[in-house]
């Protein structure tokens, strides 16, 4: 079996995990999330994205802590490289 797509998560994929006052985009995202439920994927998150989801309300802080839970990921710390690439990514409008 080949190596498995990597997939990096940005807090806003989290965050439409529930997105109450966008039903359409939560749904979509709902569905995007039992793919990588299966386990085909080397999935990705930063700290940044663990920081910015500790700022939720407690209600919404423990159903998208309870998503992932739900799948295998690993924590990407950022440094000043990372900020650098993420800044250059920006430059170039990706």
């Amino acid at each position: 079996m080949g190596s498995k797509i990597k997939v990096y998560l940005d807090t806003s994929v989290l965050s439409y995990m529930d997105q109450q006052d966008s039903p359409e985009k939560m749904l979509e995202t709902r569905e995007v999330w039992e793919l990588l439920k299966q386990d085909r994927y080397e999935i990705y998150i930063s700290d940044v994205v663990l920081d910015e989801l500790g700022r939720c309300n407690e209600t919404k802080l423990e159903i998208l802590l309870n998503y992932l839970q739900q799948i295998e990921y690993h924590v990407i710390k950022t440094d000043e490289n990372t900020v650098e690439l993420a800044e250059k990514m920006i430059d170039f409008g990706v």
